[in-house]
């Protein structure tokens, strides 16, 4: 998953992610990469717990920030 650069290409369980949401920006845990139906799509949540209540996000929206060390908006 990582390459010689360090970048990565792929979400991982357990990283942190920025959201944007209106005004302010959130950060929250990346908990499932494999969601039913669905293989462009993660779920995170603010806990990181598998099963909380949380939000559906698109993979292909987000870039790996190493400055940060956060998935952030493209």
């Amino acid at each position: 998953m990582k390459d010689k650069k360090g970048s990565r290409t792929m979400m991982q369980v357990g990283d942190r992610i920025m959201i944007n949401k209106g005004i302010s920006r959130k950060i929250y845990i990346i908990a499932r990469v494999d969601v039913p139906h669905s293989a462009e799509r993660a779920f995170v949540t603010k806990s990181g717990g598998d099963f909380t209540i949380g939000l559906k996000i698109w993979k292909s929206d987000y870039a790996w920030n190493e400055k940060s060390r956060m998935w952030t908006p493209k």
